[in-house]
């Protein structure tokens, strides 16, 4: 990429290709009433319209790591843009809500293919410390998508039907193809490319998965990011339904919360320009998600807490999930140069894996306005990341 996209520009365009599949859902949370009743369906369809592009998301990367090791970063890229584009467009002219649910599955994918190449690139191109300033320059970039998709969705509301939000997704992925091709050369080195045959494929696979670096901090994303997303998943049951906070409540106080990453995030980068060590930042990064989770917990048994004493944790969790993340990812794609989209690739993948089951089991222990099931998630999550980083991963580690 040398001549091409550098410094600020470059760590830009590589958080806004980290933030699209976050944008492509949270824009969309807003429309679910829309399209329940443009379609006629049920509530069920159309919030499936929505979940369904985790399914896309989630499985894409499993095959996009070793095409990118083969040929490279930027054909990947303008190619996962693409599908993302073409499969907007679908879902902007939707007849039927089948064919919105199909055609979000095939966004996911896009969306999925993009999402890896970021940190490759990043590992491609730069080397211990100024890898990991440029890790949380793009999650802090990558982070303000949560916060501001909704907002941005309920606007085009305001002026406009559902499908506007597609065209509006259409129209992202459209600018950053152009950016990409115009901005970015290949970083992948044309030495370091992978053979596609199956045997390859699967060493490949073996080899990240093996690693100790890859493999566990891999698990540590994904339990930190099971506890996260039990959050996500139940705080509209137990803020509104709960604690009978009004809807523009509930987004305020999500936003409070999820700003957490932001700030995890700059400390991250203050914390990198002053030499800290990733050793040192990652033990005080995994004990507090590790605390904040028992914290919780330990409140949700009290019976039902004042709400500052579950807010104060969950954002002591997800700040300090803002400095585990660019450091993990560091960590685990570092070791592997000649496969770190097949590294990336495992990383997402486990993340997302992890974070559906912690929604999922948190929102099947929910009962009757209880913190208690994003407790029981969220200290299980901490704390098994915290021993498996103690007891397995820390000696490796840059002291």
């Amino acid at each position: 990429m040398a001549g091409k996209a550098q410094g600020f520009g470059l760590t830009a365009l590589l958080g806004c290709l980290s933030a699209l599949p976050a944008l492509a859902t949270d824009m969309a949370l807003p429309s679910i009433g829309m399209v329940q009743a443009d379609f006629h369906s049920s509530a069920a369809q159309a919030a499936s319209a929505i979940a369904v592009f985790l399914a896309g998301f989630s499985t894409a990367p499993v095959f996009v790591g070793p095409l990118t090791d083969r040929f490279g970063r930027k054909p990947m890229m303008l190619a996962g843009l693409a599908v993302f584009m073409f499969a907007s467009v679908a879902c902007a002219l939707a007849p039927t809500i089948g064919m919105l649910i199909a055609a979000r599955v095939v966004q996911g994918a896009g969306a999925g293919a993009v999402a890896i190449l970021p940190r490759a690139i990043i590992r491609d191109l730069f080397e211990g410390r100024d890898a990991r300033l440029q890790l949380a320059a793009v999650s802090i970039v990558f982070s303000v998508a949560p916060l501001i998709g909704p907002t941005i969705g309920a606007g085009l509301l305001a002026i406009g039907p559902w499908r506007l939000i597609y065209a509006a997704h259409a129209t992202v992925a459209a600018a950053l193809g152009v950016a990409a091709f115009a901005a970015l050369g290949e970083s992948h080195d044309a030495t370091m490319r992978r053979s596609l045959r199956p045997a390859s494929i699967v060493a490949g696979y073996r080899r990240a998965l093996t690693n100790r670096m890859c493999g566990g901090f891999s698990l540590i994303v994904g339990l930190s990011f099971a506890g996260l997303f039990a959050y996500v998943n139940v705080s509209p049951l137990l803020f509104i339904d709960g604690y009978g906070v009004s809807q523009a409540g509930f987004g305020g106080l999500f936003a409070l919360t999820a700003s957490g990453v932001i700030a995890g995030s700059l400390l991250n980068t203050w914390l990198v320009r002053r030499r800290v060590s990733p050793r040192a930042v990652l033990d005080g990064a995994l004990a507090a998600i590790a605390l904040a989770g028992l914290a919780v917990l330990a409140a949700s048994l009290t019976g039902q807490p004042s709400l500052v004493f579950i807010l104060l944790p969950v954002m002591i969790y997800i700040a300090a999930f803002g400095l585990v993340m660019p450091n993990a990812v560091h960590e685990a794609i570092h070791p592997l140069p000649d496969i770190a989209g097949v590294a990336s690739a495992v990383l997402v993948s486990a993340q997302m894996l992890f974070g559906a089951l912690g929604g999922s089991l948190a929102a099947s222990l929910y009962r009757d306005g209880s913190p208690l099931a994003i407790g029981l998630v969220m200290s299980a999550g901490g704390l098994a990341a915290a021993a498996i980083y103690g007891a397995w991963l820390r000696p490796g580690i840059e002291s």
